[in-house]
């Protein structure tokens, strides 16, 4: 299989940045969690935007956008509520972000400079809009997580409960799987066993001169 070639023309310096993508399902948080057992500092922007949807000012803008309906009974917003609400319609997916993607972003900018400072062999960023948002550029390197339709169907159908029609649904809500590949800096074949995926995340880390 032949690797993309990058368009990042980032300066590249210790330790370098890695970012993450594939389709929703393609175990990019699996990767990642295996590079941090490799001694790798992770930055998960999915744990971060649960932080920020607890803030208090972010949760009544959402009220104020949304309504009461997609809060749980413990006053907190319901992700699965919101995806509901915005993954059919484009205009509230953008409302949503306008709201909780300046602070995330914000925060992320936050993580990746203490997780530099910290001198980790590498700083791994777990994001779903890497390239969407603007973090290809503070990535030195962009790792596409690979596997098929069928496989990533399966596991959110266990993991989550999901109809392939949902699956279809989020990929068709971020940048082409296509465009992700392409823009990679190298392949990881996540089809397969873990101790497939970890010979070629190790054999990465080697060449990104983080190991």
């Amino acid at each position: 299989m032949a690797n993309p070639t990058s368009d990042i023309e980032n300066p590249k310096s210790p330790p370098p940045v890695i970012g993450l993508v594939g389709g929703v399902g393609s175990g990019k948080s699996t990767v990642a969690r295996m590079m941090a057992d490799e001694g790798c500092r992770v930055i998960d922007a999915d744990r971060i935007g649960h932080e920020v949807l607890r803030e208090a000012d972010v949760k009544a803008a959402v009220r104020d956008a949304f309504g009461a309906d997609v809060f749980g009974p413990d006053g907190e917003a319901d992700r699965g509520r919101l995806a509901d609400v915005v993954f059919t319609d484009a205009g509230r997916r953008e409302a949503l972000e306008q709201i909780v993607h300046p602070r995330i972003l914000a925060r992320i900018e936050a993580a990746l400079e203490a997780a530099r400072s910290a001198g980790p062999p590498a700083v791994v960023l777990d994001a779903p809009l890497i390239l969407e948002k603007g973090l290809a550029n503070r990535c030195d390197r962009v790792v596409y997580i690979e596997a098929p339709a069928r496989i990533r169907q399966r596991r959110l159908q266990q993991d989550k409960g999901w109809a392939p029609t949902e699956v279809q649904r989020r990929d068709a809500s971020q940048v082409s799987l296509k465009t992700k590949r392409d823009r990679a800096d190298t392949i990881v074949d996540n089809s397969a066993s873990p101790e497939h995926t970890l010979k070629q995340i190790r054999r990465i880390l080697a060449r990104f001169g983080a190991r």
